[in-house]
């Protein structure tokens, strides 16, 4: 378990998330301070790929973005195609999150340049539709979403139902 100590105060961090000693979990503006000053205190480049892309997830998680881009950039720099194709999803989600859903349309249109079009998995693409609906791109978005919808069998779950609905809302179109 990881301590802090921060403005007099000890706090753990427990499933990703900072809690005071009463094991009540701190505020937004209290994890973000505690994250970085856990993130400043480590060597990132020696975290091994399963330890970063598991602190990725968790900074994710608590909505701290630019941290869990930080932790997934990081891993991708040395991971195999395998868990690239594991990464992009979550890394193209925190670039929207993080207001930079260009960010996310390049990183998927280099994945799939580098890697070729059958790097592009379902979450993937419902997560490149979702960018390109940030930005108004509503063709782009339904491309995406139609080709998740068809590499996922047929089946839409939850976050693909979401984008095509945005779409059609959006764009005043159905699609």
């Amino acid at each position: 378990m990881i301590e802090i100590e921060y403005k007099g105060e000890k706090y753990k961090r427990i499933d990703g998330r900072w809690v005071d000693a009463y094991f009540v979990v701190t505020t937004m503006p209290i994890q973000r301070e505690l994250n970085q000053l856990y993130v400043d205190s480590i060597d990132v480049s020696l975290l091994d790929i399963a330890t970063l892309i598991k602190e990725g997830d968790s900074f994710k998680a608590t909505g701290d973005y630019s941290l869990a881009i930080k932790f997934y950039e990081e891993a991708i720099k040395t991971c195999d195609r395998e868990a690239i194709g594991y990464i992009l999803p979550r890394i193209t989600s925190c670039y929207r999150g993080s207001h930079t859903p260009q960010k996310a349309i390049e990183c998927f249109s280099f994945a799939k340049r580098k890697y070729g079009a059958d790097i592009l998995s379902p979450a993937l693409l419902t997560s490149a539709a979702a960018a390109y609906c940030d930005l108004k791109e509503y063709e782009n978005a339904y491309k995406c979403a139609k080709i998740a919808f068809a590499r996922n069998e047929g089946k839409a779950d939850e976050n693909l139902i979401s984008v095509f609905k945005r779409i059609d809302k959006e764009s005043g179109e159905r699609w």
